[in-house]
């Protein structure tokens, strides 16, 4: 008998803790008790905060068909471009972020990518990069040349109010293409 009532004691235990909760613990769903469901809100982010930076895919050579590094051998791994990423405010031209060089750059596969969240020796910015909202922002491919004019492979821009889905989310994904060129940013909203 006593083990009855302990087990009868247990379940009205659990039966009483599992009925307390209600589903306005969880804002998506609506409140279905008082008549009136409640609003689901949707919270509008202040910021698009940039963690990384990937290069899947860009330009096989210049636009005059040349190839991005002169070497007198044409089959030379050198001929490929050395690449980085700047981040800069469109109209602008200084960067906030100007990440490190990735030699000799070729993209061979669909999975082949170069991620960039660090900063180039000697250079300003760092990433996680807090874009603003209402600002727009352009990600520069270059192609360094040592002691000659970088070349430019190709830009993207970055408008995060575009990228925002209105659904409440803490982290984003997000590809843009321009041309050949594929950059992925990944990062989390700022509310």
């Amino acid at each position: 008998m006593k083990k009855v009532t302990k087990f009868l004691l247990v379940l009205i235990s659990a039966a009483m803790i599992f009925t307390a909760c209600s589903s306005e613990d969880n804002p998506v769903i609506p409140d279905q008790g008082n008549g009136d469901p409640d609003p689901i809100v949707i919270n509008t982010p202040i910021a698009m905060r940039i963690q990384t930076v990937s290069v899947t895919n860009f330009p096989l050579t210049k636009s005059n068909g040349d190839t991005w590094d002169y070497h007198v051998f044409t089959n030379s791994p050198t001929r490929r471009p050395d690449i980085y990423v700047e981040l800069r405010p469109f109209g602008s031209n200084t960067h906030v972020f100007r990440s490190d060089v990735e030699e000799d750059a070729i993209i061979e596969t669909a999975y082949d990518s170069y991620d960039f969240s660090q900063p180039g020796p000697n250079e300003g910015g760092n990433f996680p990069y807090s874009v603003p909202m209402n600002e727009t922002y352009v990600i520069d491919l270059w192609d360094d040349d040592g002691l000659s004019a970088d070349d430019l492979m190709g830009s993207v821009e970055v408008v995060p109010g575009t990228h925002y889905n209105n659904d409440n989310a803490e982290f984003f994904t997000r590809y843009l293409t321009s041309g050949d060129l594929r950059i992925t940013i990944k990062g989390k909203w700022i509310y």
